[in-house]
């Protein structure tokens, strides 16, 4: 009997030991983040592909584009079938060949996560609260929610890969019900750009009408 309970108690242990290992080897939403911006923003550039899809309240797709993002330090480069857009020390400037105009303008952080889903990654969600929501083998879930309600996002989750840490999708949704969701394809990395590649001059684009907006 006392060889039988010392048995019992040894599978106890081991099993409450499992539990444990299983419990700590969840990520963090702050651990999540940190992979995350690590495998995007490294000393090179970063190429990727995505794709975003808008839809209404009722759920009816309002438009989706797909193209091309080039991240660098807090630099940024977007091409997406007529646009080419440029981010560089709080400035946003893109160019339309259809319209063939030139903006200029000084974009909110809000805004910014409009043009550039991924960009909040790069202050590591600075400003809003995150709940780890699932975690699987593959993938893990967060939820974040904006500390400051005044905006029109409410919620955005996140899903990473637990592989590399790259995120594969973001979904924005709004206080007018509208969802922007937003995947990650191909990642790929290369030698940094030269400063001019995150700008566009006028010059370059002759005839254009330019739009400042700042």
């Amino acid at each position: 009997m006392r060889c039988f309970l010392y048995s019992a108690l040894v599978v106890l242990l081991s099993f409450t030991g499992i539990q444990a290992q299983t419990a700590t080897s969840q990520p963090t939403p702050s651990s999540l983040l940190e992979r995350a911006e690590r495998a995007l923003y490294r000393s090179d550039a970063t190429m990727l592909d995505f794709t975003t899809q808008l839809k209404d309240k009722a759920g009816r797709i309002q438009s989706g584009i797909s193209g091309k993002m080039y991240l660098q330090g807090d630099a940024f480069r977007l091409e997406y079938g007529t646009i080419t857009a440029v981010y560089t020390t709080g400035t946003l400037t893109y160019y339309d060949s259809a319209e063939q105009t030139l903006t200029i303008s000084t974009p909110s952080a809000e805004e910014l996560l409009q043009i550039n889903p991924l960009y909040f990654l790069r202050s590591r969600a600075k400003g809003y609260q995150s709940s780890l929501r699932r975690s699987t083998p593959q993938h893990a879930t967060v939820l974040f929610t904006p500390m400051n309600t005044r905006g029109s996002i409410t919620n955005i989750i996140a899903v990473f890969q637990q592989s590399n840490g790259l995120p594969s999708q973001l979904v924005f949704l709004a206080k007018d019900k509208s969802q922007l969701t937003a995947k990650i394809g191909r990642v790929t990395h290369r030698a940094t750009y030269p400063s001019s590649f995150f700008q566009l001059d006028a010059k370059d684009y002759p005839g254009c009408e330019v739009v400042d907006l700042r």
